[in-house]
Order: C-alpha cells, then sequence, then structure tokens
C-alpha cells in the first residue's frame, strides 16, 4: 500500500490531519489531468484551478464508497471532472440560448464568432454518447474518461485500471469506434 493510498483511507475514515495532508501528495497529478483537459480546441472557457479546485471539492463532498487506491482516486477524479467540464458546458449554452439575453445589432457575425457553440455541442454530445457507453460497457467508459477527460497516456490508463498496454489499446479502439457511431447518428 502507498503512502497516498494510506492517507486517502485514513482521510475516508475521517483523520482530518490524513485529509489535509493528500492535498500536497495529488495536488501535481491532479494539475496536469485539469490543465491536459482545458487545453485545445473546443476546451471550456475554465481556469486550470478553477477545474482542480471545484473538482477536489465535490469530491471532498461527495459520498463514495471506499478507495481501493491512488489509481481509483485519480479515475474518481477524472469522472468528477469529466462532470465539472459538462455541466460547464451546459451553463454555458443556457446562456448563449437566451438565459443572457441581450439585444443585438444587425451584425450577427460578431456574435456568431464570439460563441463557439459547436465545439461546446460536440463536447455534449460526447458526454451523451459516453453516458450510452456507460451503459453497455462502464469499463469502455472509464478508459475514455481517463484518456480523453483524464490526459492519461495509455500506460498510464492500462496501470490505473490494472490491464495491459496491448489490452487497453484494444479496448481504446473499440470505444472510439462506439462513440464515432454514436456521435455520427446523432449529426444525422
Amino acid at each position: 500500500m502507498t503512502a497516498l493510498t494510506a492517507l486517502l483511507q485514513a482521510a475516508r475514515e475521517g483523520d482530518a490531519a490524513a485529509a489535509e495532508a493528500v492535498w500536497p501528495h495529488v495536488y501535481p497529478e491532479l494539475r496536469r489531468i485539469a490543465h491536459a483537459r482545458l487545453r485545445g480546441p473546443g476546451a471550456p472557457s475554465l481556469a486550470t484551478e478553477e477545474l482542480l479546485h471545484e473538482g477536489f471539492l465535490r469530491l471532498a463532498q461527495a459520498p463514495h464508497a471506499p478507495l481501493a487506491d491512488r489509481h481509483h482516486f485519480y479515475a474518481l477524479v477524472s469522472r468528477t471532472m469529466r462532470h465539472i467540464v459538462i455541466d460547464h458546458l451546459r451553463r454555458r449554452q443556457a446562456q448563449a440560448r437566451g438565459g443572457g439575453w441581450q439585444a443585438l445589432g444587425w451584425d450577427t457575425a460578431a456574435v456568431d464568432a464570439a460563441m463557439p457553440e459547436a465545439d461546446d455541442t460536440r463536447l455534449l454530445a460526447l458526454d451523451a454518447a459516453l453516458d450510452a457507453l456507460a451503459a453497455l460497457e462502464p469499463q469502455l467508459a472509464q478508459v475514455v474518461e481517463l484518456r480523453f477527460f483524464g490526459g492519461y497516456t495509455e500506460a498510464e490508463a492500462a496501470n490505473a485500471l490494472a490491464l495491459s498496454e496491448r489490452t487497453l489499446r484494444r479496448l481504446w479502439a473499440k470505444a472510439r469506434a462506439f462513440l464515432l457511431v454514436q456521435l455520427d447518428d446523432r449529426a444525422d
């Protein structure tokens, strides 16, 4: 059992000192996960620290089954960050569809350029497709959460799920194929 796993278990059992000691151990990895999720095209307009701190708060406040180990913890973090990003995108889309209604002038091209809904829509569609995948094959959904939302490499995801890299690549390909079909069906 690693030091982090022991701290996580002690914190879960109510040890306040252990809960405080967890943060310095997990902060660098959590920051890497948050940063990986927020870079690239279509990234939500959240700051890395905002996603990181919101994720940690949600984890601290939510009831969970006992954590098996550090990999279980980081998988839970990836899932929590996914939900935060999706919630943020949904709120942003609600705003774009009239939540923050303003009178518009004749120049709507500037408004369209300022509101990149297409990327939000794709991420929300991905979230719905991922929920469908989780209903059919939860392990495939875990692979996607770790790789896409968690920013894990193949080796890190395989280690977190106790799989060989070859098995993880096969599951990743299967999950991507399912998601592509789901997303293609939604586009039609």
